[in-house]
């Protein structure tokens, strides 16, 4: 169970990929979901950083994920951690999502 010090730091990288480090959970994906539908939008997410990811996390990448792709651009996974590979593998998006 998530407890309340989970936190999830955004920061933009000097190429303008999103760097996450900490917990995306349903606690922190409204803030990552907030930030990837902002402007300008976001073409990858460094996630190398992330030490948990839950559904809701993933819903939200999906997401952001899914209006690139109808916009005519994409949304790349950057150097996935462990647990972010994990759960691209378990949930079977390990090949439908852009993953470098």
């Amino acid at each position: 169970m998530p407890t309340e010090d989970a936190r999830l730091d955004l920061t933009l990288a000097d190429d303008g990929a999103l760097v996450l480090q900490g917990e995306i959970d349903s606690y922190t994906a409204p803030d990552l979901a907030e930030r990837l539908s902002a402007q300008p939008p976001i073409e990858v997410l460094d996630v190398s950083g992330v030490t948990f990811i839950d559904s809701s996390g993933l819903r939200v990448i999906v997401e952001a994920h899914q209006a690139r792709s109808s916009a005519g651009s994409r949304l790349v996974l950057r150097s996935p951690s462990a647990a972010v590979q994990r759960l691209l593998e378990i949930s079977g998006l390990a090949g439908h999502l852009d993953v470098a």
